[in-house]
């Protein structure tokens, strides 16, 4: 059964010659460092920018030109404070949830989130059919996933040490087909092999809007 977003095209944006992107790059970031380190921000841009988009309660998120490039820069500049890599980059999944609520909150906005830790070690990895049921859960509710993989696994077209926006999910019986977005690109991984090949494991990230606060704004 597949799962995708409701507004896939939220996430297109425009350069000045009219080039079409799928999601930010790391590389657009002016500083060198920005650039070697910045994907766990530029995920964490695009998940928020969604948000903001897709569910109205979230609206005040937005980045004042969303689907444009240099739009999104200035918005990945401005989430950068929030959620900030290290030394060895934005290693921790739960800095990455944390940063992102501290940015919505700076913004008037409250988020939830969830990290599906993935280990290192087989013991210490959920099953393939957990992580089908994390991700159905995230996309159902119109929630992109933040992906973190410290190594790549049998997978050639995903980064080790590196963190990509996840849109979508199509289960096979032996696959498991998720498009992530990468250097402005789609590309389409097999988690399921990821998940038998990964050395070093990962995270499953996802935010959604709170719901409690929600009601209390209403009341």
């Amino acid at each position: 059964m597949p799962y995708t977003l409701s507004h896939p095209e939220y996430l297109t944006l425009t350069g000045l010659d009219g080039t079409q992107y799928r999601g930010g790059d790391q590389e657009w970031y002016h500083d060198l460092w920005q650039r070697r380190a910045g994907c766990g921000p530029t995920t964490a841009a695009a998940l928020l920018s969604y948000l903001a988009q897709a569910h109205p309660v979230l609206a005040p998120m937005a980045p004042g030109e969303a689907h444009t490039q240099a739009g999104f820069l200035a918005y990945m500049e401005a989430v950068w404070p929030y959620v900030t890599p290290g030394s060895r980059g934005l290693d921790n999944p739960e800095n990455m949830v944390l940063g992102c609520r501290s940015f919505a909150q700076s913004r008037g906005c409250y988020l939830k989130g969830e990290v599906l830790p993935i280990g290192a070690r087989r013991p210490q990895r959920p099953s393939s059919a957990q992580c089908r049921a994390f991700l159905a859960q995230a996309l159902g509710r119109d929630c992109p996933v933040a992906f973190l993989n410290f190594s790549n696994g049998a997978l050639k077209n995903l980064d080790s040490w590196h963190w990509v926006p996840l849109i979508s999910m199509t289960e096979g019986e032996r696959v498991l087909l998720c498009t992530i977005l990468d250097e402005g690109e789609e590309r389409v991984i097999d988690l399921d092999l990821w998940l038998d090949t990964t050395f070093l494991g990962g995270a499953l990230v996802t935010l959604w809007p709170d719901p409690d606060v929600g009601h209390l704004q209403e009341a």
